[in-house]
C-alpha cells in the first residue's frame, strides 16, 4: 500500500470486476484455490470496513488509497486533484465490491452452464465466512440457489447436492446479515424534500401539462369512438338499402311471369272453344 504509483483501490476493483470470467475457466481445484484467495482478500477489506480507527491508521494516508478528482476538461485550468479516500467513501466502495461479486455469482447461475454453476458454488463455499454480509445481496443469492436446486434436482444431481450444501450453510449464517444502511451510509429521501419538490412551480406545471395531455387523449379517444359508431351505422344503412334494391326487381319479375302464364292459359282455353 505504500508503494508509489500503485493504486491499492484499483487493484481491489480489478479483482472483483473479473470474477465471472475467471470462474468460467477454472477447474475444480483452481476454483477452490481462487475462492480461498477471494476469502483472504475480503477478510482484509472487512477489517478496515469494521474499524474506522484501523482504517485511518493503515490506509488513511497511504498512497494506495489516493483517488483522483478530475477537473472540467473544457475549462482552461483543468487539473487533477489527488485526495485520500476517507472512511465513509471506503465503505461505499466496499458495498460496490460486494455488489459486483454478487452479480458475478448470479451471472454464473443464470448461464445454465455446468462448469460455471459448479465453480460458482465452490467459490461461494470458500468465501462464506466473509460473504455475503448485506441482507439484500444474501437474499438475491438465496433466490438463485433455490432456482438451481429446483432445476438440477433430477437433471444433474451433483449440482443439486452442492446447492443443497451451500444453502444449508447460508441459512445457518442468516442472523449475521445486516441491512445495507448499516453496511454503508445511504441517503434517504425525507418527506419534507419530497413535499417541497412536489410543491415547486416546475413540478406543478409538469403535473398540469400531464393532466392536460391526459384529458386531450381521452377526448380524442371519445371522438374516435363516435366516428367509428357513425361509420358502422352508415355501413349498416347502406347494406340494408342494397338488400332492398336486390329483392325488389326479383319480386316484380315474378309478378310479370305470373300474369304472362295466366294470359297464356286464357288464350289456350279460347282456342279450344
Amino acid at each position: 500500500m505504500q508503494a508509489s504509483n500503485f493504486s491499492t483501490l484499483i487493484y481491489f476493483d480489478r479483482i472483483f470486476s473479473d470474477v465471472s470470467h475467471i470462474v468460467t475457466n477454472c477447474t475444480d481445484n483452481e476454483a477452490s484455490r481462487y475462492g480461498r484467495f477471494l476469502c483472504e482478500t475480503l477478510k482484509g477489506i472487512s477489517r478496515w470496513h469494521k474499524d474506522k480507527a484501523l482504517y485511518e491508521k493503515e490506509c488513511g494516508k497511504s498512497p494506495g488509497f489516493v483517488h483522483i478528482i478530475r477537473g472540467d476538461p473544457n475549462s482552461d485550468g483543468a487539473k487533477k486533484i489527488e485526495k485520500y479516500l476517507d472512511y465513509e467513501n471506503f465503505r461505499h466502495v466496499c458495498c460496490k465490491w460486494h455488489f459486483k461479486l454478487t452479480k458475478a455469482m448470479v451471472f454464473c447461475f443464470d448461464s445454465k452452464d455446468y462448469s460455471q454453476i459448479r465453480n460458482g458454488l465452490t467459490v461461494l463455499n470458500k468465501i462464506l465466512p466473509e460473504f455475503p454480509v448485506v441482507l439484500n445481496l444474501a437474499q438475491a443469492l438465496e433466490k438463485r440457489i433455490l432456482k438451481v436446486k429446483e432445476e438440477e434436482k433430477t437433471v444433474r444431481p451433483d449440482l443439486y447436492a452442492l446447492a443443497m450444501g451451500y444453502s444449508a450453510q447460508l441459512n445457518s449464517r442468516r442472523n449475521t446479515f445486516i441491512a445495507e444502511e448499516k453496511f454503508h451510509h445511504v441517503e434517504k429521501k425525507t418527506s419534507e424534500n419530497t413535499a417541497s419538490r412536489n410543491s415547486s412551480p416546475a413540478r406543478k406545471d409538469k403535473r398540469a401539462d400531464s393532466v392536460k395531455r391526459r384529458d386531450e387523449s381521452e377526448s380524442e379517444k371519445k371522438r374516435r369512438r363516435e366516428d367509428d359508431l357513425q361509420k358502422k351505422d352508415g355501413e349498416r344503412k347502406s347494406a340494408e338499402k342494397k338488400v332492398k334494391q336486390d329483392v325488389s326487381p326479383k319480386t316484380k319479375t315474378n309478378g310479370v311471369r305470373e300474369r304472362d302464364s295466366e294470359t297464356d292459359e286464357n288464350r289456350s282455353k279460347i282456342r279450344k272453344k
